[in-house]
């Protein structure tokens, strides 16, 4: 018997946890997509036998504009994205812009 008040108390106590966000969590809510303007890239296509990593280089004309996903990105440098692809690839994009201005982008707040 004791379990049947239990369980439901602690599920009414996870319920309204979930609703209780910290500013800092707040804060670091980020978009779920970010434009960017991207030009050559390189496609991981996994590793070979020598575990060295099978990459193609892809050479545009132009740069163009490309909406990302954001939950998509790996990782940030100052000269590429990388992020996850399809089929289990990797893609290492150039972008246009400059660093500082990409992490402002990532870190801003959605409900702006």
């Amino acid at each position: 018997m004791k379990h049947f008040i239990t369980y439901p108390l602690v599920f009414v106590f996870l319920i309204v946890l979930e609703g209780c966000e910290s500013p800092t969590i707040q804060k670091m809510r980020t978009p779920k997509f970010i434009e960017i303007v991207v030009q050559n890239h390189l496609v991981s296509h996994g590793f070979d036998a020598e575990n060295k990593e099978i990459l193609e280089e892809v050479i545009v004309e132009k740069p163009t504009k490309k909406l990302l996903r954001v939950d998509r990105i790996q990782s940030v440098s100052e000269k590429y994205i990388l992020t996850s692809y399809g089929f289990g690839r990797l893609v290492y994009w150039e972008y246009e812009g400059s660093y500082t201005a990409l992490k402002e982008l990532l870190l801003t707040d959605s409900d702006k």
